[in-house]
């Protein structure tokens, strides 16, 4: 019986590959951004800022992920990459990021 559930499982979050790699490049770039931080002096180690910094970019990459893929209708491998991008710059440059593609796509 739990094989039957494992296996839609999988075949559930097999339709959704591109977000999940959204999330996962998100996670990534959010955690290189924290612990560059501290690697420069800027942060003290936390490792409660560590989860939080993983949260909050898995979470900002998704929904990038989703505006990317919806509202400029760009391809899923594009979106992702820029998700993740979005996701090591911080939360803090995201609005001169989204001022900066609302000029060059109006």
């Amino acid at each position: 019986m739990p094989e039957k559930w494992i296996a839609q499982f999988i075949a559930r979050a097999l339709e959704y590959w591109d977000a999940i790699f959204a999330i996962v490049f998100g996670i990534a770039g959010g955690l290189l951004h924290y612990l560059g931080e501290v690697k420069d002096g800027k942060e003290r180690w936390s490792i409660c800022a560590f989860l939080l910094a993983a949260m909050s970019s898995g979470f900002l990459s998704l929904m990038t992920y989703y505006v990317f893929v919806e509202l400029f209708e760009w391809s899923a491998n594009l979106s992702v990459a820029m998700s993740g991008i979005v996701a090591y710059v911080g939360a803090k440059n995201v609005e001169l990021l989204l001022k900066f593609v609302l000029r060059k796509y109006p």
